[in-house]
C-alpha cells in the first residue's frame, strides 16, 4: 500500500512540520527570483542570486556532515532552525527598511545559503532516523511527493502574496513557517544511531567520508550521475524566471505556472516511486530518469511555444525526481551509519548546490548565446554523461557488468 509509512506517528509529525516550512520556502524563492529579475532584468543576476543561496553547500555542508556524525542530531537540527529563523528575519527587516537592492539581496542570500548548508544534511539524515526502516524508500518517495506538492502550491501562493502583501510580506510568511518544523522536532522520537568513533579533526573525518564513497563503486557512480542531473538538468529549472520573463514574456504569472508544472512533474515521479519495494524496480526507475533527463532539457531548448516549454519542464522535473530520489533511496539503504552524516551532506551538496552552480554557469553563457541554445547544449551534455555511466556501470541493468553476469 502506497504511503503506509504515514501510519507512523513520528514520521507523520516530521513530514507535517517540513510541509509547512517548504510552502514558505517556495513562496520566498519565487519572491527572491522575481525580485532579482525586476531589479536587473538579467539572467546572469538571476543565476547569481540562486548560486548565492546554495553555493555554501559546496564549501561548508560537508563540514557540517562531520558534526552530524559526532553530535546529538535533535539538538543540532533545532540549533540550525533557530539560525535560519534569524537569517530570514534579517532578510525581511532589510527589505522593510528599504535597503534591499540587488547587492544587499545577494548578501542576504549568502547568509540564507549558510543556514541552508547547515540544515540540509540533517534534514536528509533524519528521514532514516525517524521513518520505519522497512518503509525507508516509501518515506523518501513521500518526502519527494510532498516537496513537489509544496513546489506546486508554494509558487502559486507566492504569486498571490507578492501581488497582495508584497515581497516583504512573503519574506515574513516564510520566516514564520519555520516554526512548523521546529515544533515537530521537539516532539518526535529519533532512533539512536552509531556515531563516528574515530579521532582526528573535522578535515580528517571528512576525508574518511570521501574515501568511503570512493571505495564503493556503486556510491561513486551514483554521485557522478547526481552531479550530471543536478548541474545540467535541474540547473536549467533554476533559470525559469529568465525563461518566463526573457523568452516567453509571460511575467510573474507565467513563472508561477512553469514552477507549478515542475512541481507536478515531481509529484508524478514521487507517486510512481512510492509503490517501489523491489531493488530491481528501483534501479530501473533510476535508469529511466537518468537516460531521459537530457532529452527533455533538449526539448526545452527547441520549444518556441509556452505550452511545449511547459511539457518539457514537466518532463525535466519528473525525470530528475525519478533519478535523484531513487538514487537517494538506494544510497540511504546501504550506508554505514557511522558515515551517514558525511555521505548525506556530500549528497545534499550535489543535489542542492549542483542546480545553483549549473544556473550560474548556464545563465552567464546565456548572456552570449541565448537561453534556448544553452538548454540544447545542456541537454546534450547531460545525455552523454548519464548514458555513458549507465552503460559502463555494474549497478544498472544496461551496464557491462549486468551483461557479463547475465
Amino acid at each position: 500500500m502506497a504511503f503506509e509509512v504515514l501510519k507512523d506517528r513520528n514520521y507523520a509529525l516530521y513530514l507535517g512540520g517540513n510541509t509547512v516550512s517548504w510552502i514558505g520556502t517556495w513562496m520566498q524563492r519565487t519572491a527572491i527570483g522575481w525580485l532579482s529579475w525586476e531589479l536587473t532584468e538579467s539572467s546572469t543576476w538571476v543565476g547569481l542570486i540562486v548560486l548565492a543561496q546554495y553555493l555554501p553547500l559546496v564549501f561548508i555542508a560537508p563540514l557540517f556532515g562531520v558534526l552530524i556524525d559526532r553530535m546529538d542530531r535533535r539538538r543540532y537540527a533545532i540549533a540550525c532552525l533557530l539560525v535560519q529563523i534569524l537569517f530570514n528575519t534579517g532578510l525581511f527587516v532589510t527589505h522593510a527598511l528599504g535597503f534591499l537592492n540587488i547587492h544587499a539581496l545577494l548578501a542576504c542570500c549568502v547568509l540564507l545559503g549558510i543556514g541552508n548548508a547547515a540544515y540540509q544534511p540533517i534534514r536528509l539524515t533524519l528521514i532514516h532516523d525517524i521513518a520505519p526502516r522497512e518503509f525507508l524508500t516509501q518515506a523518501i518517495s513521500l518526502n519527494a511527493v510532498v516537496f513537489n506538492v509544496t513546489r506546486l502550491v508554494g509558487p502559486a501562493l507566492g504569486g498571490v502574496s507578492i501581488s497582495t502583501i508584497g515581497v516583504g510580506g512573503t519574506f515574513l510568511i516564510n520566516t514564520l513557517t519555520f516554526l512548523g518544523t521546529l515544533l515537530a522536532l521537539l516532539v518526535v522520537q529519533i532512533r539512536p544511531t552509531a556515531r563516528s568513533q574515530k579521532g582526528g579533526g573535522v578535515l580528517f573525518q571528512l576525508r574518511e567520508g570521501l574515501r568511503y564513497i570512493k571505495s564503493t563503486p556503486k556510491f561513486l557512480e551514483l554521485f557522478i550521475l547526481s552531479v550530471a542531473i543536478a548541474v545540467l538538468g535541474r540547473g536549467v529549472l533554476e533559470l525559469l524566471p529568465a525563461f518566463a520573463g526573457g523568452v516567453f514574456h509571460s511575467g510573474s504569472s507565467g513563472l508561477a505556472i512553469l514552477m507549478a508544472v515542475a512541481g507536478a512533474g515531481g509529484i508524478v515521479a514521487g507517486v510512481v516511486l512510492s509503490g517501489t519495494t523491489r531493488r530491481s524496480t528501483l534501479v530501473t526507475f533510476i535508469t529511466i530518469g537518468c537516460a531521459l533527463q537530457g532529452l527533455f532539457v533538449l526539448m526545452l531548448g527547441f520549444s518556441s511555444q509556452f505550452l511545449l516549454a511547459a511539457l518539457s519542464i514537466f518532463g525535466i522535473a519528473a525525470m530528475s525526481t525519478l533519478a535523484s530520489i531513487g538514487m537517494q533511496a538506494a544510497l540511504q539503504a546501504d550506508l554505514d551509519g557511522a558515515f551517514r552524516g558525511r555521505v548525506v551532506s556530500l549528497w545534499g551538496m550535489t543535489t542542492v548546490a549542483g542546480p545553483a552552480v549549473g544556473a550560474s554557469l548556464l545563465g552567464a553563457l546565456a548572456q552570449m548565446t541565448g537561453l534556448p541554445a544553452v538548454a540544447v547544449l545542456s541537454g546534450v551534455l547531460c545525455a552523454v554523461v548519464c548514458c555513458g555511466v549507465i552503460w559502463r556501470s555494474r549497478f544498472f541493468p544496461l551496464g557491462s557488468g549486468a551483461r557479463a553476469v547475465g
